[in-house]
Parts: structure tokens; C-alpha cells; sequence
């Protein structure tokens, strides 16, 4: 079946509501009935219902309930097997904006896992805000549920994580490990990593690893912290963000740790 230009947006959402497409299982939803997708598009609608496949071409928007999803395509595939039509998974390209509650994910393409609630964002210029912190990256921004306790969101490419107390991780791969309510727990980072406090204190190295509970990072390799006109260098540190505590250590190389220290 292909809707074309010539119907109106109205009558696009209107017949796609009464189909009842689904999007998620029914037990997510509070009152175990899950909530009816909407699907529009400017230009054309394609739905095959052999393959159980939805092409959406042109300003297209799939929206239930909080969530939302917008680009210039989006192909949404459903359970064929499903009386509800259960969608599975959902790929949206061109000026990608998808939003779930207070979180906004934009970027070049998505794809979208309903089951897992899993997503994979491309950039240039991939960013996820949510009222807890920001996600960047110039590659891909990974988002995973491991449990109902726990999430991860993997920043690849220039990546940075901003928190909502202002402090920054930078680094080529930067992986939050956050809570039930989004709040960071962890952050690992790889790659020209960069950790910047909302008091200016800015520490690099290698490889990083920051626990928000305790406020400490433990920096490894090509480690510098400066501290206003402070500068630390060594293999290796310890810092304790909180108590403006800092650590330098050497490692086996006999390589010595410096500092430069204005009173």
C-alpha cells in the first residue's frame, strides 16, 4: 500500500492510528495495553504488509505516547506474526531528532531496538541531553539498558560526557555508566582523555577512570593536571576532585614525576 503526496498529513496519521500499530511490549506499559503509533509523512507512506515494513519519506514523525521520533525517512518494522503489529525495530536517517521523556538524541540516523530499548545514534555531531547530563561525539553514541538498575551510553569519536554539576570527560571513546534515574555512576574513557571540574581544575592522560560517588579519578598515562598556574606531570595519579587532591605516581620506566608550583 503507498500513500502518496496527494493525501493529506491528517489523513495519514488518522489511518495509521487505526491500524493500532504497537511500538514496545505490552508490559511496559503501566496498564498492560500498549499505546497506538502514529505515522506521518509529506511526501509518501509505504507499508508492506508481507514483509511487515512501514517506509515513511519527508518531514516523517512516528509518535507514542512520550516518545517521538522525526527524520526525512524512517522505516519502522513490525512483527508479522503479531495481531497487534508489534513494532521491532525502527531506523530513522536526515536530521534525526527522537525524544523519550525529558531525553533528546539528534544526529545524522538512528536505529532503535524496541525490545532491548537499545539505540545507536550517528553523527557528525551526535548529542543526547537528558536533565542529568550531555553526551557528544562526532562518530556514534551508543545507548544500552543492561537492567532496570542500570544504563550505558558509549561516546565514540571526540566524545564528551557533560554532567549536570558541570564537570566534563572527554576522550575518544567515553562509556557513562548511570543509574535507575540517569545519574552518572561511572565513566571510563579512552583516548586523549580530558577531565575539566566545574572549579577548573583540567586533568589528561591516556586513559581515564572517574567514580562520581567518591569524586576521584585515577588517570593513566601522559598524566597532567593543572590547576591554575599549577602543573603536575606523571605516569600516573590519583585524584580526589573533591578534597583538591592530587596524587602523581612514576611507573616502572624510572621516568620522574614533575611539578611546577606557584605559590
Amino acid at each position: 500500500m503507498l500513500l502518496n503526496k496527494n493525501h493529506t498529513a491528517g489523513i495519514l496519521l488518522v489511518a495509521l492510528v487505526s491500524m493500532a500499530v504497537m511500538w514496545g511490549r505490552p508490559t511496559l506499559a503501566q496498564d498492560t495495553q500498549s499505546t497506538p503509533v502514529s505515522i506521518e509523512a509529506s511526501v509518501s507512506l509505504e507499508w508492506d504488509q508481507t514483509a511487515g515494513v512501514y517506509t515513511a519519506i519527508g518531514d516523517a514523525i512516528v509518535e507514542q505516547g512520550d516518545k517521538s521520533l522525526a527524520g526525512d525517512e524512517i522505516i519502522a518494522r513490525y512483527d508479522t506474526q503479531s495481531a497487534a503489529r508489534d513494532l521491532t525495530e525502527v531506523t530513522a536517517t536526515g536530521g534525526v531528532i527522537y525524544r523519550t521523556g525529558d531525553s533528546v538524541a539528534r544526529g545524522s540516523k538512528i536505529h532503535y531496538v524496541i525490545d532491548t530499548e537499545a539505540y545507536d545514534l550517528s553523527g557528525p555531531g551526535a548529542i543526547v541531553t537528558s536533565p542529568r547530563g550531555t553526551m557528544t561525539a562526532e562518530k556514534t553514541i551508543t545507548y544500552t539498558v543492561q537492567d532496570s538498575t542500570r544504563k550505558q551510553v558509549i561516546g565514540i569519536g571526540n566524545a564528551a560526557y557533560r554532567g549536570e554539576d558541570g564537570r566534563i570527560v572527554e576522550g575518544e571513546r567515553v562509556v557513562a555508566f548511570l543509574d535507575a534515574d540517569s545519574a552518572v555512576e561511572t565513566i571510563e574513557a579512552i583516548g586523549n582523555t580530558k577531565v575539566v571540574t566545574p572549579k577548573g581544575i583540567v586533568a589528561t592522560a591516556d586513559r581515564l577512570d572517574y567514580v562520581a560517588a567518591t569524586d576521584r579519578a585515577d588517570l593513566f598515562g601522559n598524566v597532567e593536571i593543572i590547576d591554575r598556574d599549577n602543573i603536575l606531570r606523571g605516569a600516573r595519579a590519583e585524584v580526589e576532585f573533591d578534597k583538591e587532591i592530587s596524587r602523581l605516581l612514576s611507573d616502572n620506566s624510572g621516568k620522574r614525576v614533575t611539578g611546577v608550583l606557584t605559590p
